[in-house]
């Protein structure tokens, strides 16, 4: 009936734009008009004038913002639905698909830096701009990006709406030339989540390529549904059209198999190299201080530290890594069904060039295959001094140490400045003295205690007290503290009880619907039942038992299980190499006469 009037359509459109921006931008401005007010009225220090024109600056960009949005996306559909899930698409959409492609290219190119560019696609979409926005304020630059945007889509709405004929009010999409775009797009978007999601959760490219399949085929039908307002969508020419989707798929994945540049096998000459930065993640590498971090209580100790390396010898050794893993790929590539394994860790490279240029790499690698490698740079006092803070403290600014128990209330508090300073000289010690191994945890032993170390303005540096720190353990014994700081024998724990079968409180893997075994006094009874257990009071076995056992269920062959004088539980393993001299010769196969 509108446009049955004598009136143009630039013009119904510019008015409904502009009664939109009104009923938007009032209810706002005599929002901010009463805070004011009331800050005023009410004597608030903490809030003034500049901080609620602030708040209504940003709430008038992002309005329009999303009011342009939504017009624009009413323009190319005739269904109120779908022109709200369009218009979160195309506020999504730059975030979400670069997300997507990056994911799904990590897959095929070999030493694709996936994180370091995850770290800076959220800036893309002001959805998820807004989610940081009290902390990180937005800049002129993209207060300029956002008006443009706004304004472009204005234009882009009107132009549409001045071409879009009335009968196609009630179709999904209003613009024929628009419905194979839209329809591939979608396509291919499902297809893309979905293969993310099966090799998230499998593993596998060949989990990958059933999730491209399935995406693909749901999301092309689906579509076809919606743009035919039919069922009936099953025909010779529409399975075709999939059909050729499909090769065309295939074709690029196919591409992305060969490395055409030599994008994978590219290193920079060592003599080029001014500093590498290496860690299991880009995220220090990508991070920037918040703006308002001050006013949320931030400090330096709050932010990662950027494990960049500039001696010779480490970058040398990291350099050495970085060939393996190239080579290791040109040996083997990726099989069909092929998945991570437990050992997996990631690693993460940016080299800084003389010239001021970058290269970026992320790997997947097993980690005993590189043990010899690793062991090199992560002995080294530069990566010791980087990834741990405690070396790098200022004992004034130690406020107390505090070493907490696990599994009881037992906590020791050092607040005495001679005793902060031992204490802290005997833990940097310990970590200067690590190994590799003692690092990685490869025994997987729990620690004795958490320790946490409070600097002033309400900062702590954690670390745990490790079973291998002996120096900490020996000045905890010289000054008195060692009883009050650990679970002990007799003390603490009564008794522990080992059985040879190590499945218990373990998950039937052949039964998913299987419950773990809850530990309680009742199990520990029937446990105690049965043939050959192996119970144990004396203190001296127990303090075996506790330094050895782990908690890896995977090289189990004992189970322990640790009675506290509290009555709680504490269950481990031991391994066959681990395992107590005295456990061993219990469980031991009998001799046959001769």
């Amino acid at each position: 009936m509108a446009h049955t009037l004598p009136v143009k359509r630039e013009t119904l459109h510019n008015t409904h734009v502009l009664a939109g921006i009104i009923f938007l931008f009032v209810p706002l401005i005599l929002t901010a008009l009463i805070s004011w007010a009331l800050v005023a009225r009410l004597g608030i220090e903490h809030v003034n004038g500049t901080d609620i024109l602030a708040w209504l600056f940003i709430s008038l960009l992002i309005n329009l913002l999303l009011f342009m949005t939504s017009v624009a996306s009413g323009m190319v559909t005739g269904m109120t639905t779908i022109q709200g899930a369009l218009s979160y698409i195309f506020l999504l959409l730059p975030s979400g698909l670069s997300l997507l492609l990056l994911h799904n290219m990590s897959r095929y190119i070999f030493g694709f830096p996936y994180d370091f560019y995850f770290g800076k696609i959220d800036k893309l979409s002001p959805l998820i701009r807004l989610t940081e926005i009290s902390i990180n304020p937005i800049p002129h630059g993209e207060i300029v990006v956002y008006l443009l945007s706004s304004f472009a889509l204005f234009f882009l709405g009107r132009y549409l709406y001045q071409r879009r004929h009335i009968e196609t009010a009630g179709n999904a999409i209003t613009f024929d030339v628009l419905r194979p775009i839209f329809k591939y797009s979608v396509t291919f978007c499902f297809m893309l989540l979905l293969g993310s999601y099966f090799y998230s959760d499998q593993g596998s490219l060949g989990w990958t390529y059933f999730g491209y399949f399935l995406g693909s085929l749901l999301a092309y039908f689906l579509m076809e549904i919606l743009l035919n307002k039919s069922l009936q969508v099953f025909q010779w020419r529409r399975i075709k059209g999939y059909g050729i989707y499909a090769l065309a798929m295939i074709g690029l994945i196919g591409l992305f198999h060969y490395d055409f540049t030599g994008y994978e096998k590219r290193l920079p000459e060592l003599s080029e190299v001014k500093s590498i930065y290496m860690d299991n993640f880009f995220y220090a590498l990508n991070y920037v201080q918040a703006t308002n971090a001050q006013a949320y209580g931030g400090s330096e100790y709050d932010s990662p530290v950027k494990a960049i390396f500039t001696e010779r010898d480490n970058m040398a050794a990291i350099y050495s890594l970085h060939q393996k893993i190239v080579a290791n790929r040109l040996d083997k590539k990726e099989t069909f069904l092929s998945k991570r394994t437990r050992d997996s860790e990631r690693i993460c490279l940016a080299y800084e060039l003389e010239n001021g240029c970058h290269i970026y790499r992320q790997y997947e690698i097993s980690a005993p295959e590189y043990a010899d490698k690793l062991k090199l740079i992560y002995e080294s006092l530069e990566y010791k001094e980087l990834h741990n803070r405690i070396l790098s403290i200022n004992l004034a600014d130690v406020d107390l140490i505090e070493i907490n128990t696990f599994d009881t209330n037992k906590n020791v508090r050092i607040v005495d400045p001679e005793f902060i300073a031992q204490a802290v000289a005997a833990l940097q010690s310990d970590i200067y003295e690590e190994t590799y191994e003692e690092m990685k945890n490869m025994d997987l032993r729990p620690p004795w205690a958490h320790i946490s170390i409070l600097l002033k303005n309400n900062r702590t540096v954690h670390l745990d007290w490790k079973k291998s720190y002996l120096n900490f353990e020996q000045w905890l014994k010289e000054s008195e503290k060692y009883y009050q700081a650990r679970l002990l024998p007799g003390e603490d724990i009564a008794s522990a009880i080992v059985d040879k079968d190590p499945d218990l409180n373990k998950q039937d893997l052949d039964n998913k619907k299987a419950e773990p075994v809850i530990i309680n006094q009742e199990t520990i009874l029937e446990l105690e039942k049965k043939p050959g257990i192996l119970k144990i009071t004396e203190t001296e076995k127990l303090e075996l038992c506790l330094r050895h056992y782990i908690s890896n269920s995977e090289q189990a062959a004992y189970k322990v299980v640790f009675q506290l004088n509290n009555g709680s539980y504490i269950s481990g393993f031991f391994s066959e190499a681990d395992a107590p001299a005295f456990v061993k010769e219990h469980f031991a196969p009998a001799k046959e006469p001769l």
